[in-house]
């Protein structure tokens, strides 16, 4: 958003990147004339009530490990959440996705925001960030313009470090 690099970004694209590789969906998707959903968006309904075969990309056909799949991506997720400084390092990142950190895998998968929001904090069905992704309503000329995925989900987010 900056326009500087860091590794909090590359962290970003990182997770973006593995949950594209996971379900075989683009980071944006069209859902309307003027709606779009981010990847993060519709995944994360979908881990919270634990339907990772549903994430699979399709073409796997059902031939892969549900463990594995899980926690590529719980791992995807982490990495792109909205406040940088919660992210991993891909230190971290490697040895979550290596298996190597089972607390810490634990803990991202008992973290609670994987948890079925509860009715008060439903928004109406609709996401807090739908400003972000929504196209202007008046046509522009040129080629059709796409919100950066960085820009996404600026009021969620996953906490890696606490226990809450």
């Amino acid at each position: 958003m900056l326009g500087k690099a860091s590794e909090s970004c590359d962290v970003y694209s990182f997770g973006i990147l593995l949950l594209e590789l996971a379900s075989g969906k683009k980071p944006i998707e069209k859902l309307g004339a003027v709606t779009k959903r981010t990847i993060t968006d519709w995944a994360l309904p979908l881990v919270r009530g634990e339907k990772f075969s549903e994430i699979a990309d399709a073409r796997l056909n059902g031939n892969f490990v549900e463990e594995e799949l899980k926690r590529i991506v719980l791992v995807a997720l982490v990495c792109a959440h909205n406040q940088p400084e919660k992210r991993p390092t891909m230190l971290e990142v490697v040895e979550l996705l290596k298996g190597e950190s089972k607390e810490k895998l634990t803990e991202i998968e008992n973290h609670e925001l994987f948890k079925n929001p509860q009715p008060a904090e439903s928004n109406n069905g609709k996401s807090d960030n739908e400003d972000c992704i929504s196209e202007e309503k008046k046509p522009q000329e040129g080629p059709e313009k796409i919100v950066p995925a960085v820009a996404h989900n600026e009021n969620e987010g996953l906490d890696v470090d606490s226990g809450t």
